[in-house]
């Protein structure tokens, strides 16, 4: 038996960390949730993962309680989403988006309760945020079926009458198509003599006379 204290990692790295393909679409997956980690995208990785395993053991063994009892499973975290029919075969159609989806993070800014995903963990971490009248304090709670209706904020908190949903706008960054001055970023400044106007005299200079022609008395 292990420490209960020191729980184990639910999760496995990729075994090529340096795919660049993999890399740019764990980027936009972060992006599009708000995820502040990767972890965060190997565990949904983890759990879908298991559930599809599941599922094709139930196949192979053929026991309608393993398939029913991974249906509920599915049924109760809403993980199929709207409209469609648990089954088997849409298990295996899985994506780890679909659990993403449900996590309390992603429905408060669904439910327009956050500005931003940075704002909904914020106030989920804190205890802003009841579901079902209990306090949630973390941002990677599943958000079961018929809880979407149920997420508010705490009848004590500040939020209830002070807080106004409108996104922020987010500008979108120009492509810079000019010249750099001083050749470039951190590039040296070019001494005086060869800067443009260099041969008008600098105010104060005591040979300004000279370079002006004139005749020093």
């Amino acid at each position: 038996m292990g420490d209960p204290r020191k729980s184990k990692r639910i999760f496995s790295r990729p075994t090529r960390p340096y795919d660049k393909d993999r890399i740019t679409a764990e980027k936009e997956t972060m992006k599009e949730f708000g995820l502040r980690r990767k972890n965060e995208i190997y565990k949904a990785e983890a759990f879908i993962r298991d559930i599809k395993r599941r599922a094709r053991q139930s196949i192979a063994i053929k026991d309608d309680e393993v398939e029913k009892t991974i249906l509920n499973k599915v049924t109760k975290l809403k993980l199929l989403g709207e409209g469609k029919e648990a089954t088997i075969d849409a298990i295996l159609d899985l994506d780890m988006k679909a659990y993403l989806e449900r996590r309390l993070e992603t429905q408060v800014v669904r439910r327009e309760l956050a500005n931003s995903f940075l704002q909904a963990r914020q106030f989920i971490v804190h205890g802003h945020i009841f579901v079902n009248n209990i306090k949630v304090t973390s941002p990677q709670y599943i958000v079961c079926d018929g809880e979407e209706d149920l997420i508010s904020y705490n009848a004590r908190s500040a939020l209830v009458s002070s807080f106004s949903y409108g996104p922020k706008k987010i500008k979108e960054r120009k492509e810079f198509t000019g010249r750099r001055p001083f050749g470039g970023r951190g590039g040296r400044r070019p001494p005086f003599q060869n800067r443009p106007g260099s041969n008008q005299a600098r105010p104060g200079n005591t040979q300004a006379g000279a370079s002006t022609g004139g005749v020093k008395k």
